[in-house]
């Protein structure tokens, strides 16, 4: 259960991460957002993220259960 709350919520956060980037990107560059395709984008890779860091991070230590 613990790995799908962390994916839910690396979800979550990488909607509203890729939000803000994609709008100061946008600022900064003078052009126009497609907030759906950034907040996508920012989703997909907080989970892509996530679960490569718990990977390496239990194969560094394999003394810690992962539920």
């Amino acid at each position: 259960m613990r790995f799908f709350w962390k994916n839910v919520m690396a979800l979550f956060w990488g909607c509203i991460y890729g939000l803000v980037f994609g709008y100061i990107a946008s600022q900064l560059e003078q052009t126009t957002v497609n907030y759906t395709t950034v907040a996508v984008l920012g989703a997909i890779l907080a989970v892509i993220f996530v679960n490569v860091i718990t990977a390496i991070t239990s194969h560094a230590n394999p003394s810690r259960k992962e539920n």
